[in-house]
């Protein structure tokens, strides 16, 4: 046995090797009393009951620590089982305390997911309903400025219409008074004066002339379409109209056009 091993049973039994010490003790005085009082014809007995003493008193002794020491075990067994049972119930605690949290961390997770998910969707159809809100305005605005422009158009047919009905009944109204042929015939009159007849000009002259003028009356351009003379007397009256520009303008503005026709037909 080894010292640090010696050490560790003396520390174990210790109340055991107490209780035997003691008893060694008591045996050992009550041997030396007996000695002295005894006869030494008497010895050998006293010290074979002693040993006996001694030997009974040992195994009691042993067998109380045995008791002791089993009931220690016990005790530090039950402490074990307690501390077991206890630690479990603290690691299901625990773990239940685990699982709580994991449970509510992803119930608010979820919850958190609803809300987002349903502010998105009120989100999505707030716009939805904007969209098709402004479409609605724009489609109606469309056909607001369409209805507008129809009318626009229908009352600008309808005032030229009435214009033009005005315009031609003016100059029915003109013709009929013979202001037409008076504003032509000045017309006539002026193109006449700014006319060189060429040397080979026929008698009957007749030819009819378009001339596009400016308000005005300054000539734009001039062209026969229809004569009876050639083409240098064409020409001629061509230029005798451009250089009549600008030419008379009618006392009733209803009688100016801006493509005027005309016979020219010189006094011979």
């Amino acid at each position: 046995m080894t010292a640090g091993t010696m050490t560790t049973f003396v520390l174990t039994h210790r109340s055991g090797l107490t209780v035997s010490a003691a008893g060694h003790m008591l045996i050992l005085v009550a041997l030396s009393t007996s000695m002295v009082l005894v006869p030494s014809n008497q010895l050998p007995m006293l010290a074979i009951e002693a040993v006996l003493i001694d030997t009974s008193a040992i195994r009691e002794a042993a067998e109380a620590e045995r008791r002791r020491e089993e009931q220690v075990r016990e005790a530090e067994q039950e402490r074990l089982r307690k501390a077991e049972i206890q630690r479990k119930q603290v690691e299901r605690e625990r773990t239940a305390e685990v699982q709580r949290k994991q449970a509510e961390r992803e119930r608010k997770e979820a919850e958190s997911l609803r809300v987002q998910q349903q502010r998105e969707a009120e989100e999505r159809a707030r716009q939805e309903q904007e969209r098709k809100a402004a479409e609605a305005r724009a489609k109606a605005e469309t056909e607001r400025r369409a209805a507008e422009a129809r009318a626009a158009e229908q009352a600008r047919r309808q005032a030229e219409l009435v214009a033009a009905m005005e315009v031609e009944e003016a100059l029915l109204q003109a013709q009929a008074s013979g202001e037409m042929s008076r504003y032509i015939a000045l017309i006539q009159q002026k193109v006449e004066r700014n006319w060189t007849p060429p040397g080979n000009v026929r008698e009957g002259l007749e030819c009819e002339v378009v001339v596009q003028q400016l308000p005005n009356g300054d000539v734009i351009d001039a062209r026969t379409v229809s004569c009876n003379g050639d083409a240098n007397v064409q020409r001629t009256i061509e230029n005798a109209v451009r250089r009549a520009s600008p030419l008379p303008l009618p006392e009733n503005r209803a009688l100016f056009d801006r493509n005027l026709r005309f016979t020219f037909k010189p006094q011979q």
